[in-house]
Order: C-alpha cells, then sequence, then structure tokens
C-alpha cells in the first residue's frame, strides 16, 4: 500500500486515476483541505481510498494509522503542511515529488534565485503600504522560519522527483549540497495524449493570436512580456489566461497596462472557462510566450509545442535548455521581434515536436515510469 499525501488541485484527479491504472487498489489518497475550505474545489472522490481531511486533525491521523504499513509515502508538493507530516514520522521510503513553487519560491529563492524581473513591482501590488526595503526584511525572516521546517523534512525524504522531466537535482545541490543523499526518480504530471484530448490530438494551431502565460502568478513576470511586445509595435492580439493563481491587485495592473498599451488588440482571461471554449483560444494563436524565469506552466507550453505554436521562453528558466537539449524547436524571448512573430514554425518544425511529445511524454511512458520508480 502507498500513502499519497495531495492537495486540492486541478491534476490530481488525473494523478489519482494514473496510479490506480499501476497499482489497483493498492493506495490510499489524503487530499489536504484548505483552512477554511468545507470540501475540494477540484479533487473528485474517486474511490473508497480517497479521503479529505485538514492537517493535523484528528480524523487526518485517524485515516493515516500507523505509517509503517505503508510501503512509501508519496508527497505531492512540499507544503508546509506536508513538510510537518514528514518531520512527524519516521519512515525510510519517503517521495518528494517537486512541483517547481515548493523548490524554487523557498528553497532557491532564499539563496539568491532570482524569479521576477522586477521584485519592487511584486512588492508594491502584494504589499501596498509596506515600504519595499521593509517588505524585503520581513519575507527574509518569513522564509528563514518555514525553510527550517521544510529543511529539517527533506533530511528525510529519500527519492527526489521532479514533476516536469527535467532533473533539478543537480540544480538543487547547488545550493543545498547537504541534500545529496536523496535519489532521483523520473516522473510528469502531463501524459501529452491524455491532457490533449480528443478535441486537440489531431489539431493544430490555426490562428495568428499570442497567448502570454498560463495563469495570474507573479512569476510570470507579464508586465515585461507586454512591454517587450509593446515595443514591437505589433498587429496580433493578444491573448493573456488571469483566471488561475495570483491576486486581483497583480491581475488589475497587468489589464490596465494590456488595455492602455493595446486598446481592443488586448484580451483578458480572467473567467474559468469549459475546457472545449479554452481549446478553442489555444487553437486560435500560433505564438505562446512564457516570462517565467523558473520551471513553470509545464503542461501548457507542451501542449503549446505539440500544437505547433512557437513557444518562446525566458532565457534564464532552465526549462528552455533542457527541451532544446530534447531536440524540441523552442525559442527564447531574448529572440522575441517583429519578425520572428511573423514567422510560423515550418511543417518539418511542428512534425518534430509532435513526435518528440509522443515519444516523452506519453501515457504509456509514464505507466512505466510509475511501475519502475514508485
Amino acid at each position: 500500500m502507498r500513502l499519497h499525501l495531495l492537495h486540492d488541485e486541478k491534476i490530481i484527479n488525473r494523478t489519482i486515476d494514473l496510479f490506480e491504472k499501476v497499482y489497483p487498489g493498492e493506495n490510499k489518497y489524503i487530499i489536504l483541505l484548505r483552512d477554511k475550505a468545507i470540501s475540494a474545489k477540484f479533487v473528485q472522490k474517486k474511490n473508497e481510498n480517497v479521503y479529505f481531511y485538514r492537517y493535523d486533525t484528528e480524523e487526518f491521523w485517524e485515516a493515516i494509522g500507523d505509517v509503517m504499513v505503508y510501503d512509501s509515502i508519496i508527497i505531492h508538493y512540499l507544503s508546509i503542511y506536508t513538510a510537518k507530516f514528514i518531520n512527524r514520522i519516521k519512515h525510510p521510503n519517503i517521495y518528494w515529488i517537486e512541483w517547481g513553487g515548493d523548490l524554487y519560491d523557498t528553497f532557491l529563492a532564499y539563496k539568491g534565485y532570482r524569479l521576477y524581473e522586477d521584485d519592487k513591482l511584486i512588492c508594491n501590488v502584494s504589499h501596498e503600504n509596506i515600504p519595499y526595503c521593509v517588505y524585503k526584511f520581513l519575507k527574509y525572516f518569513q522564509k528563514k522560519r518555514l525553510l527550517k521546517i521544510l529543511h529539517q523534512a527533506v533530511r528525510k525524504v529519500k527519492y527526489f522527483v521532479p514533476d516536469s522531466m527535467y532533473d533539478e537535482y543537480p540544480l538543487l545541490l547547488t545550493y543545498y549540497p547537504e541534500f545529496s543523499h536523496l535519489e532521483y526518480r523520473e516522473f510528469f504530471y502531463y501524459p501529452i495524449d491524455e491532457i490533449l484530448g480528443p478535441q486537440l490530438i489531431n489539431k493544430t494551431c490555426e490562428g495568428n493570436s499570442i497567448i502570454i502565460g498560463n495563469s495570474c502568478s507573479f512569476t510570470g513576470n507579464h508586465l515585461t512580456v507586454l512591454q517587450n511586445l509593446k515595443d514591437l509595435s505589433i498587429e496580433n492580439k493578444i491573448i493573456v489566461p488571469l483566471s488561475y493563481g495570483g491576486n486581483t491587485k497583480y491581475r488589475d495592473m497587468i489589464v490596465k497596462y494590456g488595455n492602455q498599451s493595446f486598446g481592443n488588440k488586448f484580451i483578458p482571461v480572467k473567467d474559468f472557462l469549459p475546457l472545449n471554449e479554452y481549446n478553442k483560444i489555444l487553437l486560435s494563436a500560433s505564438i505562446f510566450i512564457y516570462g517565467n524565469l523558473r520551471q513553470e506552466a509545464v503542461g501548457n507550453i507542451l501542449i503549446a509545442l505539440y500544437l505547433g505554436g512557437k513557444v518562446f521562453l525566458n532565457s534564464r528558466n532552465p526549462l528552455l535548455e533542457f527541451y532544446k537539449s530534447q531536440g524540441l524547436r523552442i525559442f527564447s524571448t531574448d529572440e522575441l521581434s517583429k519578425e520572428s512573430l511573423q514567422v510560423r514554425l515550418s511543417a518539418e518544425d511542428i512534425l518534430k515536436n509532435k513526435s518528440i511529445m509522443m515519444e516523452k511524454y506519453s501515457l504509456s511512458r509514464l505507466l512505466s515510469l510509475v511501475n519502475q520508480n514508485f
């Protein structure tokens, strides 16, 4: 039996289905509800082994029981709650499936890894009445307390499992050589044939719109991307998905700048759309730009590549060189120009990207990795 600790996120239903295909009836899933939540927003009760609890309640510990009855304990995202859980137990086979935010925003950012093109802008949006120098001072000590808990937990983890196929283990050890006890395992959450679905599997991008980012996250660095496009005087429609993550102040700042700079060519997507409607937006684009400085938006990037989109990643995003090393035709935001935005990928490049996607990120390969590594 495997014990999974998971958060209420969109990809978890698919994750439960995945592990059930490989190990049917041999998993217990504890979905950690947010503090004020009375029910899950995204995760469904797929079977009798799926439970919904807040961390550290009596019901939570009763559902866990004796941890030594589990062959392995799989942590999907290392949060303050899952770290506290690890610190309270003893088990020889703990897996940390790393999502990006739990590596970059805490461990690496604390040691100086840059996440934002403009730190002061993010500070002003998040903490309007706190001077930047005071904010940075408070944030430093807040992260220091959090990292003490996370650091203690990682000491007890055996397997480090990045969720994107990009091996971030060397990057982690560059900043934290004391974590050399971790063993790397391959895994990804995004089987391309499954996340595309029947509506997209045989499609190719047919429009000429530009899509920027995938969410309202600060780490999307939307304003820097928009400023670069403004300087190019482009005529394309610009679509910016803002319905997931982030906060309203940041969203409103993006919308205000976009409207002022591009007028009716700027189209913010502020509400969740049915999947078929969102897919139409993807197919209406030919250019996809992600301003993230870290591994993020992996599922969206893979879909864009498969659909024949011309994808630009920030030159400091480690995913850029990783995808290039896999043979994918992908570009740096340093290459953005009016000309580069007008030239589509060749038919040859589109077919090559699709072939690599199906080879590296297919459901059959993912099932094999789960069978090998968990």
